[in-house]
């Protein structure tokens, strides 16, 4: 895993994350985020993230406001990552002193918030993605259902492959997506 969030990054999300008394995990919620960012550029609106990530009634401002905080944050350093092209770009997720259960389903769980924050509204418009975004939103879906194997140093071997090949395919589906908003501007 590219080493652009640590540990206490993945810690301090989930802590606000569960101060506010949401389910979802701090995997889950960076899919999210990274996955809207794509359907800005997709869309040429950017979503309300923060309206994303479910809490429940009856939580505090100050908790709230400070998960908004961290979202908004995690928002701006994961598009400056996408953006930098230089494969910066990592995902959020646990570390790898973690089970490897722990680990498959964080994967698992960053590629269902990929797909949610990334088809959200335009579930219908999936096969109209520009080049290879189709198909690797399609491989998430799948990725998504995924249970953990054995914990054997095959199955490490093919979470870090997984995890390698959500990596690149972000950024591959943030690419294409910039590459046509480029042309419509010149257009």
């Amino acid at each position: 895993m590219n080493p652009v969030f640590s540990n206490s990054d993945y810690d301090r999300l989930r802590a606000a994350l569960s101060v506010a008394n949401t389910d979802q995990n701090a995997s889950e919620v960076h899919g999210i985020i990274c996955g809207a960012i794509c359907n800005q550029l997709n869309c040429g609106r950017r979503l309300d993230v923060n309206s994303l990530v479910s809490t429940v009634a009856g939580v505090d401002a100050e908790s709230k406001h400070a998960l908004e905080a961290s979202i908004d944050s995690l928002y701006e350093s994961s598009q400056q990552s996408l953006e930098d092209r230089d494969s910066s770009f990592s995902l959020m997720l646990p570390s790898d002193e973690r089970d490897l259960a722990e680990r498959t389903e964080s994967v698992a769980l960053w590629c269902r918030g990929f797909v949610f924050g990334f088809l959200y509204n335009q579930s219908d418009n999936m096969d109209r993605l520009p080049g290879h975004a189709a198909e690797i939103t399609r491989d998430f879906i799948a990725i998504s259902q995924a249970e953990p194997g054995e914990d054997t140093q095959q199955d490490e071997w093919a979470l870090a492959d997984i995890e390698e090949y959500v990596r690149v395919g972000v950024q591959l589906i943030y690419e294409e997506l910039q590459s046509d908003a480029d042309s419509a501007r010149v257009q």
